[in-house]
Order: structure tokens, then sequence, then C-alpha cells
């Protein structure tokens, strides 16, 4: 039986192929492999904006880095989070100890930073709006970026506030 110049024997071509099922083959990221690229994405965006980043030794401390911003020397824990539902993105906010979930407090760190890996877009929160919460809902980012119930827009790509005098200062 032949067929038409063009017409399909069946088979479709990978470029006319849907996505679908290559995302299904795509291996899921574990939590800690997602927590890496996190940090490793934070070390290239506060470094690319200028900003002296430093990892301490040990396992034992409530946050990821110290980052100096001009004369501040600022203590950040970085957060990733991919999962979204019903247009927000849930953000663990806390560390844990012995089993439990433990929220940070003003003495543990400075700023909070979550990387919304889909979106490759980057909060950076005082840890003061972390204080007491093990969890924050970050609303998707849409076209404008603004939405009237998204109490953390004005933390979206907030980098500047990283050189605002809320660290330990030398000199």
């Amino acid at each position: 039986m032949d067929t038409a110049k063009g017409a399909s024997r069946g088979r479709i071509p990978p470029r006319q192929r849907s996505p679908a099922p290559k995302a299904e083959q795509t291996p899921r990221i574990d939590a800690l492999d997602r927590g890496d690229l996190g940090e490793v994405a934070f070390v290239h965006k506060a470094m690319s904006l200028g900003f002296v980043v430093a990892k301490p030794y040990g396992h034992n401390h409530p946050y990821d880095f110290f980052v100096e911003g001009g004369r501040n020397l600022l203590r950040v824990q970085v957060k990733t989070c991919s999962y979204i539902r019903n247009g927000l993105y849930t953000a663990a906010v806390c560390h844990s100890r012995d089993g439990a979930r433990i929220p940070y407090s003003e003495a543990e760190l400075d700023f909070v930073v979550v990387y919304v890996m889909p979106e490759e877009t980057w909060y950076v929160l005082p840890v003061r709006e972390a204080v007491g919460r093990c969890s924050l809902q970050l609303r998707a980012p849409t076209a404008n970026h603004h939405h009237r119930r998204d109490p953390y827009a004005y933390y979206r790509e907030a980098w500047h506030l990283l050189r605002e005098p809320d660290g330990l200062t030398f000199g």
C-alpha cells in the first residue's frame, strides 16, 4: 500500500511529539539535590550581582552562607521550592532538630532567600518575615508581577536589601 508523500506511516517525528512523555521520563529531583541546586544557583546569582559569598564549614549552622554587601556581613539561609498548588508555591522556611520542625529566630540569621526553581525567581526576605513560621506561600509571578493578595511581592528579586544596613557592620 503506497502512502502519499509526507503522509504518516504511523510514526510521529520527534519534533511533533508531545513533551508530556519526556516529562514522565525526567527523574524527579529529591529534596537534598534540589536544595544543593538552589544553593549553587544562589552563589551564581549573588556573585553576578557583585556580592561576596562565603560558605561556613560544618553543618551545624542555621544559615548556609555569609554575604558581604558593602560593609555588612549577613547570615543567609537559602531555601528552594518547586511544587505549585492553586497558583502558590510552598517554601519550607524552618529547620529540624530531633525530628521537630523549628522556625528560625532573628538571633539565628538575617535573611531567608527563597528560590522558586521552575520560575527562576528569587525572594529575598528579612528573617522577620519567617519568624514563627515553618512555611511561606509564594504566588507564581504573573505578567504584571503584582497581585493584591501577594504579601511577599515586595521581596521578589529584592537583592538591594542585602546592601542595606541590617547586618553586622565592620570598620
